[in-house]
C-alpha cells in the first residue's frame, strides 16, 4: 500500500482539487459539452495516431477534428433536408392513419380512443415542435458558443489526451496504476460500443432499408430509409415504432401487401437483424458487459442525466462492472496472502 501523504502534500492536493471543483461549479453549463467533446476523443484518437505517422501530432489533431466536424454537420444537412423536403407527405401519412383509425371503429364500441382524441393529439405534438423549434432558434447564440468550445475542447483532447493520460497514469502507486489501466481499457471500449457501433448499426439499417423500400413501392426510398436508420438509434424501441407506424400506414391504404412486407420482411431485416444480431456482435468484440447492461444505460442515463447520459449511463454501468471485478480480484488476493 502505498504510504500516506505528508500534511503539505494532501493540503496541495486539496488546493488542487477545490479549483478543479470551483471551475466545475463555474463551467456547469458547458460541462456537458467538454466531456461529450472528451468521449467522442477517445473514439477518433486511433485516427490522429495514424495521420501523425505522416504530419506533426497537432497538424494530425486539427484534421481529425475537422473530420468529425464534415461528418457531424454532413450527416445532419442531409437527414435535415430529407425530413423537410417530406414533411407535408409525413403529414399526409399521419391524416390517412388516422382517416383510417376512425373508419375502423364500430359502431356501438367504445375502445376509449377516436380519431379526434389522436388528431387532438398529434396536433398538439406538433404544435411542441414548433414551440421547441423556436425556442432553439432563441437559442442560437449560446448553441454556437456551445459548438465552438465542443470542437476546441475535442482538438485539445484529441491532442494531448494520449500524453496527459500517460502522465497521469505514471504518477499513479504501482496497484492503483494497474486498475486504473483496466478502467481505461474498460472506458475506451464502451466508448467504441457507444459511439462506433451505433453509427455502424444505423448505417447497416439505411443499406438494408433502401431496396426493401424500393420493393415496398411507395416512392419516398431515401425518407423512409433515413427514418429506419434514425430511429435504429434508439436501441430496441426504435425500429419497432417505425415498423408498426409503416404497417398503420399500409392498412390505412388497403395494402394488404405492404403490410405482409412490413411484418415479414421489413421488421426482420430492417430493424431486428441490425438491433439484435449486428449491434451485439460488433459490441461483443469491444464492450467487456452484456449488451443488455448497454441498454439499461442508455436508457436510464437518458432518464436521468438527458443527451449527455447516453454516453454516460452506459460508461458509469460498465465502469462499476469492471470496478466489482477488480474488487473481487483484490479480495481474493488479501485472502490469499492471509492464508499464507
Amino acid at each position: 500500500m502505498a504510504p500516506d501523504l505528508p500534511l503539505p502534500d494532501r493540503l496541495t492536493v486539496y488546493l488542487v482539487l477545490g479549483i478543479f471543483a470551483a471551475g466545475a461549479i463555474a463551467f456547469w453549463g458547458l460541462l456537458w459539452v467538454v466531456i461529450l467533446a472528451a468521449s467522442i476523443a477517445v473514439v477518433i484518437m486511433p485516427l490522429q495516431r495514424w495521420l501523425s505517422r505522416s504530419i506533426g501530432e497537432a497538424s494530425a489533431a486539427l484534421i481529425s477534428t475537422i473530420a468529425v466536424f464534415f461528418a457531424v454537420f454532413g450527416a445532419l444537412g442531409f437527414a435535415i433536408g430529407v425530413l423537410a423536403q417530406n414533411a407535408e407527405y409525413l403529414s399526409g401519412i399521419v391524416q390517412g392513419i388516422l382517416a383510417w383509425i376512425d373508419s375502423a371503429q364500430v359502431p356501438g364500441v367504445t375502445n376509449g380512443v377516436s380519431s379526434p382524441d389522436l388528431a387532438e393529439w398529434f396536433s398538439g405534438q406538433f404544435d411542441d415542435l414548433g414551440e421547441w423549434i423556436s425556442a432553439i432558434a432563441t437559442q442560437v447564440p449560446m448553441l454556437i458558443v456551445d459548438l465552438i468550445v465542443f470542437f476546441l475542447s475535442l482538438y485539445m483532447f484529441v491532442f494531448r489526451g494520449d500524453a496527459l493520460a500517460a502522465e497521469i497514469t505514471a504518477s499513479l502507486p504501482v496497484r492503483l496504476r494497474s486498475a486504473v489501466e483496466r478502467m481505461t481499457v474498460t472506458s475506451v471500449d464502451t466508448l467504441y460500443a457507444i459511439y462506433v457501433v451505433h453509427v455502424a448499426t444505423s448505417v447497416i439499417t439505411f443499406v438494408l432499408a433502401i431496396p426493401f423500400f424500393y420493393v415496398l413501392g411507395y416512392d419516398h426510398i431515401l425518407f423512409y430509409a433515413l427514418m429506419a436508420a434514425l430511429f435504429q438509434l434508439i436501441p430496441i424501441l426504435g425500429p419497432s415504432i417505425i415498423m408498426l407506424f409503416l404497417g398503420a400506414y399500409a392498412l390505412s391504404l388497403g395494402d394488404i401487401r405492404g403490410a405482409i412486407l412490413v411484418a415479414l420482411i421489413g421488421y426482420p431485416i430492417v430493424c431486428a437483424l441490425p438491433d439484435l444480431y449486428f449491434r451485439p456482435l460488433m459490441m461483443g468484440r469491444r464492450a467487456s458487459i452484456h449488451p443488455v447492461i448497454m441498454w439499461i444505460g442508455f436508457f436510464g442515463g437518458l432518464a436521468v442525466m438527458g443527451i449527455v447520459g447516453f454516453v454516460l449511463g452506459p460508461l458509469f454501468l460498465a465502469l462499476g462492472v469492471a470496478g466489482y471485478h477488480i474488487l473481487v480480484e483484490e479480495m481474493e488476493g488479501v485472502k490469499k496472502t492471509a492464508n499464507a
